[in-house]
């Protein structure tokens, strides 16, 4: 019996001790240990890689630059007129009814009766008709033939170079308003073939509306 109450008196004794403890522990403030952590947090790697990269901080800028509508060509052609006895692109056409009264006013060779082998310039509409002086030349038929040569400009007949047609006779050059016509001739005992007189060059010009000569024309037979 006196046994039991000294085990019970420990065991009571024990229990009180424990409680005690722990009030003892929980009593006590346990401080928490804290990490402060500095610096700049690492940028994100950005694909692609290396070279220079652009600074993200600031709004990219794009400066536009006006440009000036482009100004539409205003250049006019000049005007050019095709005249009376043009055609196929020329101010003056052999094949026109202006070509055709000249030839008809023309004296009738007397060895063929007939002007043949019309030649004529080749001035072009394109480049302007006004103040062109143009020619025509026809042939008599014989084997040496006679040639006369014609004028026209602006739409008219202005006449031949000579009142009578000469052998070995052809135009030699032009300009604008200038034809120039190479004359030979036989002389003494020349055959026909072969002219000793000349050349001899006469330069027509057209001025004032009219065709003024310059130069020796062959004598006169």
């Amino acid at each position: 019996m006196k046994l039991t109450s000294a085990l019970v008196a420990v065991l009571a004794a024990g229990v009180v001790m424990g409680v005690s403890g722990c009030e003892s522990t929980s009593s006590d403030p346990v401080a928490v240990p804290t990490t402060k952590v500095t610096g700049t947090a690492a940028e994100p790697t950005r694909p692609g890689g290396g070279g220079q990269t652009t600074d993200e901080s600031a709004p990219a800028t794009t400066t536009v630059t006006p440009t000036r509508p482009t100004t539409p060509d205003t250049t006019i052609a000049p005007v050019t007129s095709a005249p009376y006895g043009s055609g196929h692109g020329l101010c003056f056409d052999l094949n026109s009814k202006l070509a055709d009264d000249a030839i008809k006013s023309l004296a009738v060779p007397g060895s063929t009766g007939a002007w043949n082998n019309p030649a004529a310039s080749n001035d072009p509409i394109s480049a302007g008709c006004d103040g062109v002086l143009s020619w025509m030349t026809v042939e008599s038929g014989n084997i040496h033939p006679y040639t006369h040569v014609l004028f026209f400009a602006d739409g008219k007949y202005l006449g031949t170079a000579t009142s009578e047609p000469y052998a070995y006779t052809h135009v030699a050059g032009k300009t604008a308003n200038t034809v120039s016509v190479e004359y030979r001739w036989v002389q003494g005992d020349d055959a026909l073939c072969c002219p000793s007189g000349g050349p001899s060059t006469v330069t027509f010009t057209l001025s004032g509306g009219k065709v003024q000569a310059n130069g020796q024309f062959p004598p006169q037979n």
